[in-house]
Order: C-alpha cells, then sequence, then structure tokens
C-alpha cells in the first residue's frame, strides 16, 4: 500500500497563540513586571535522559534538532511574582538561532505547540526575589514539532530562548493574587474554560546566548527513487474536474490538454525521505512528446508572473510513495501544449527531477542531502486524444 502524502509547506509566517494564553493586539493589561526584572540562561544538557522520540531515532540522534536543553527563569527584581500555565501544558518557550540574513536577525528551530489536554487545571508558581525556576526540553519533541528547515547543517550555532510569561505581582507582599485570576469561567466562543489571567499582555523574557555545535553525519548514500505515471481512473478523474479551469470544465476529459495523469514517487531504498517542489518555478517533472519521426520533444515552458513561489517537501519512508494528480496545463511552471491539440494518438512520458534529501526516522525533517539527485524517465504512456479547442480558454 501507498502512503499518501503530507505536505508541509516552508512559509514563513507570524506566531498565534491559541487560547489559553493568547497574544492579542487588544491593549490587555500588564500584570507582571517588565522583563528587565528577569534573567534567562539556556545551556545544552549533553546528559539529559529525557526521550528521543520518534523523529530522533538513528543518526538524526545526533544533530542538533535532537538536542536537549534546559532554561532557566529567574527573578531578579524586587517583587514577588506568580507565573500561570496550564498544568498539563509545558511553559511557551521558544527556540531560536542567530541567522542574519532574515528581518529578524533570528530564526526559529523549536516552537511550542499546545494541544487540549488533561488535567485541564491551571498551575501557579510563585518566585521571590532571587528564586528561580528550569524548563527542559529537546528541540523535536511530543508537542515541539520539526521545523521544515531544521537545524542539522554541521556547523556553530547561536541559540536562544524566548519565554512569554502570564501571572501577576504580589500587591501587598504575601498576598496570593493569582488565585481569583485563576477561576475557570466559561466563554462566549465555546473553547475550553479559562481564567481572567488570560486577559492580560505577556511579558517576553529573551535568555542570554549559548554557542552549540550540530556535527558532521557519515555518508548515508545514494537516493533511490522510481517515478510512475499512469492515466488517472475515471473516479479519480471526476474528482480532479472539480479544479480544473474554464477551458476543461466541458471538454470530455479526452483531449491530452485536459487529460488527468496519476503519478507515484516511489522511494526504493531503506531511508525516509523528503521530496521537494516549487508553487510556481517547478522543473521536476517534464513532459515530452514523441514525434512523428520517432524522436522525444519537450514542451516549451511559458514565462508566467510568479508571486508565491513556495517551495513544500513531502515525506516519503522506505518502500512507500507519494502520489498525486496533474494535467500538462496545471503543471508548473507552464508549457505550451499547442503542438498536442490536435486529435490524434499520441506517446509521453515524464523526465523527473529530484529535490530530495535524507530525513529522520519519521520523515518529519531532512538531516543530510544526498550527493546527487536523481534525474529519470517515467514510463511511456500512450494516448487516444481528440482534439482540444483553445479559443476562448486562458491560462
Amino acid at each position: 500500500m501507498t502512503m499518501r502524502a503530507f505536505r508541509a509547506a516552508v512559509v514563513c509566517v507570524s506566531i498565534a497563540f491559541a487560547l489559553p494564553h493568547s497574544v492579542s493586539a487588544t491593549p490587555f493589561p500588564q500584570l507582571l513586571p517588565d522583563a528587565v526584572n528577569f534573567e534567562s540562561t539556556v545551556r545544552e544538557d549533553r546528559g539529559s535522559s529525557l526521550p528521543l522520540g520518534p523523529a530522533c531515532g538513528g543518526e538524526a540522534a545526533l544533530t542538533l534538532a535532537c538536542r536537549a536543553f534546559v532554561v532557566t527563569l529567574r527573578n531578579i527584581g524586587t517583587r514577588t511574582v506568580h507565573l500561570s500555565r496550564i498544568a498539563c501544558q509545558e511553559p511557551v518557550v521558544n527556540f531560536e538561532v542567530k541567522e542574519p540574513n532574515s528581518s529578524s536577525g533570528w530564526w526559529p528551530i523549536s516552537q511550542l505547540s499546545r494541544p487540549k489536554c488533561t488535567p485541564w487545571s491551571y498551575a501557579n508558581l510563585r518566585l521571590r526575589p532571587g528564586e528561580a525556576t528550569e524548563y527542559s526540553t529537546r528541540l523535536v519533541s511530543q508537542n515541539r514539532p520539526a521545523e521544515s528547515f531544521a537545524p542539522v547543517a554541521p556547523r556553530s550555532y547561536t541559540v536562544h530562548a524566548r519565554w512569554l510569561l502570564w501571572g501577576c505581582t504580589e500587591n501587598p507582599e504575601g498576598t496570593d493574587c493569582l488565585v481569583p485570576l485563576q477561576v475557570m469561567k466559561a466563554n462566549s466562543w465555546g473553547g475550553p474554560t479559562t481564567g481572567d489571567v488570560e486577559f492580560q499582555t505577556p511579558v517576553e523574557v529573551i535568555s542570554k546566548e549559548t554557542e552549540v555545535d550540530s556535527p558532521a553525519l557519515p555518508d548515508l548514500g545514494r537516493l533511490k527513487l522510481g517515478f510512475e505515471v499512469s492515466l488517472a481512473s475515471e473516479q479519480e478523474v471526476a474528482e480532479e474536474r472539480k479544479r480544473f479551469a474554464t477551458a476543461c470544465a466541458t471538454d470530455p476529459g479526452t483531449s491530452i490538454e485536459c487529460t488527468v495523469f496519476h503519478y507515484a514517487i516511489r522511494n526504493l531504498g531503506d531511508r525516509p525521505i523528503r521530496n521537494g517542489r516549487f508553487t510556481c518555478s517547478d522543473y521536476s517533472i517534464l513532459p515530452e512528446y514523441r514525434t512523428d519521426d520517432g524522436d522525444w520533444k519537450q514542451l516549451q515552458s511559458r514565462l508566467v508572473a510568479c508571486t508565491a513561489n513556495i517551495f513544500f517537501q513531502t515525506p516519503i519512508l522506505p518502500g512507500k510513495a507519494a502520489e498525486g494528480y496533474f494535467t500538462l496545463r496545471g503543471l508548473a511552471p507552464q508549457f505550451d501544449t499547442s503542438p498536442l491539440y490536435p486529435a490524434g494518438d499520441y506517446k509521453i512520458h515524464f523526465r523527473f527531477q529530484s529535490q530530495a534529501c535524507f530525513a529522520s526516522p519519521d520523515g518529519s525533517f531532512c538531516i543530510q542531502s544526498p550527493k546527487e539527485q536523481v534525474a529519470a524517465f517515467s514510463n511511456v504512456v500512450g494516448i487516444h486524444a481528440t482534439a482540444f479547442i483553445a479559443s476562448g480558454s486562458s491560462r
């Protein structure tokens, strides 16, 4: 059986935290002292006993992406504070590496996801002046999905952590300011019950920097991929026709322009991989047709405007395949298919060029680029096609 591929679109987007502890543009009050009243440090924990998890087996365990870190938060102010979080969730701590080419100078490498959990109740941590608390985690863990560009390249990295804090300040000293704020209440949008502690402006504390290394991995060998193309079944064609452009909406589906192809990229090796494609400047699948004199000729691509060229990757486990559908007019880049408009019998195959990497055991992130990519031809597909009339259509 084949594995239906899931896709990870690599897009830099702003981070939104769902309730509890949501960050909103609304000017909620700040109930904790400013960030200068806290000090945070981060260090690598080489001797950590935290479980590695399904993503961090084998060679992946050696990379920085699977390392454990300890973040320490200390109250260096003059007031006692109470920190709040849902007891079954982790503190909101995210990790970044220094990246001079990014707009902020930093790039996220580990961000916390916060699923619903039990028991759904609050924790109340009291920190008097001089007291500290610690948080330990691996950069990839159950609640920290791997980033698309995980820190695995063999080099040194500068890392810091960002810790978001919700809570309150004792006033007067010795009174528990947090208890009344953590009373669970129903909300108007039907989400989980929350307390008033959520409706405040959190304080973000940025840790001091630390230098860590990710080692070079042993050579993982050569990619072994197969590429197959076939005509889609009637049921598959019906599903794909819903996404056809106007030009193919009334076509019976027997012209080459509107023919739906099924493809499978098969992982023939013994290691998980991730294969990538671009949304509008992609040359990984190139159609060629056999001319009357028996030669193979590639269709010419058209120049088109590309405003959102996104690179996305598909994990493929050993022995599995990434499958999908396409029409010639739907491939990126767009091809001039006019040589195939007349009715007739055609032979067509596709040149495949991989953009793959060797991946972690679960396929969630790349751990090494191969020395060579795979370039191969698909099998030949024969088509008895009706004529395609292009008048009034737009590409």
